[in-house]
């Protein structure tokens, strides 16, 4: 059995953001430009090196993403602007923009089967413990594709994207629901997600004890380790797990 760490009353479900946190989604985003740049022959058209338009399209993909999860943009303008916006700051023209490159991506890239390191062993574990449910802003179809094609969802009795809730990461109401759906209250569950904005502010200002995982190098505000429902930063899925 395994116990809540502040209240050690027996924990029912553990939750997890998908990208980043189980999903290598960078890795696996990198390994589906890298197609898309080959195959639209693009260092011919822009002079542009691979590595360069990988890092222009996450910079501008990043940002978007932000202005999706505030409610500014729809989910259709960020799937093709994120491109469109990439091509212009390239100097492609217009004319030699892909078509439905965006279709193309999201083809790719949800197939690609990269995990975060001890992914499959952190929810093997959990599997024998407890129920297991993804909470993240991605989108529904994709969202689960993904957890199919890497074999993730065998493990996984929930699934919760703002796509079809309606609204993201960090809402109250994101995290409320899937409290009520789990039918527990937050001191029976615990969660662990990479963003610290989305995931681990959301998780504890929902009541959940959360963690960090720290798919980048950054450093933890300091104000969320100042916090009583924060579990701590997590570097080995392996390790967190074994150590509850």
């Amino acid at each position: 059995m395994l116990l809540h760490p502040h209240t050690k009353k027996p924990l029912k479900w553990v939750f997890f953001d998908l990208d980043n946190t189980l999903w290598d989604f960078d890795g696996n985003a990198q390994e589906a430009l890298k197609v898309l740049f080959q195959q639209h022959q693009l260092e011919l058209h822009t002079g542009y090196k691979v590595e360069q338009f990988i890092h222009l399209y996450q910079d501008v993909n990043a940002a978007y993403w932000k202005r999706y999860e505030k409610g500014e943009v729809s989910k259709e303008l960020l799937r093709t602007a994120r491109f469109t916006d990439t091509f212009e700051l390239m100097g492609l023209p217009p004319t030699l923009y892909p078509q439905n490159v965006w279709d193309e991506y999201l083809d790719i890239c949800p197939r690609m089967t990269l995990l975060i390191p001890g992914a499959r062993e952190c929810l093997s574990f959990f599997q024998t413990h407890l129920k297991i449910g993804i909470l993240t802003n991605g989108f529904e179809e994709t969202q689960r594709i993904k957890l199919a094609e890497s074999s993730l969802d065998q493990y996984v009795q929930y699934m919760q994207s703002s796509e079809a809730f309606g609204s993201a990461k960090p809402s109250l109401d994101f995290f409320n629901a899937a409290l009520e759906h789990a039918g527990i209250t937050p001191d029976e569950c615990i969660y662990i997600g990479d963003n610290q904005q989305t995931d681990v502010i959301g998780g504890m200002n929902a009541g959940i004890y959360t963690y960090r995982y720290c798919y980048t190098d950054t450093d933890t505000n300091p104000e969320i380790k100042s916090n009583p429902l924060f579990g701590g930063d997590v570097r080995s899925l392996t390790q967190w797990c074994q150590s509850l």
